[in-house]
């Protein structure tokens, strides 16, 4: 089965995507497939404003949907 797992920070969003193996003894183990970090600093906006800028909400949002394509294409099961 492979897992998704979405992180959103005040500096960036990450994406771990992840293979789970449970042999016949069962016994699981986690195999990364891939992590990926995009630099939004959602943060630095909040900070001196108290709100996230415009501009960075729409980078989130097309990070969202890169992580979907990501997803998609690894053939994630749960998130």
């Amino acid at each position: 089965m492979k897992l998704a797992a979405i992180d959103i920070g005040s500096n960036a969003a990450r994406l771990l995507i992840t293979e789970v193996i449970t042999d016949e003894k069962g016994n699981t183990t986690f195999n990364k497939l891939n992590l990926i970090r995009v630099p939004l600093r959602l943060g630095f906006d909040v900070f001196e404003t108290g709100s996230i800028a415009k501009s960075k909400i729409g980078m989130m949002l097309q990070t969202m949907k890169a992580f979907q394509h990501l997803m998609n294409a690894y053939e994630v099961q749960k998130v």
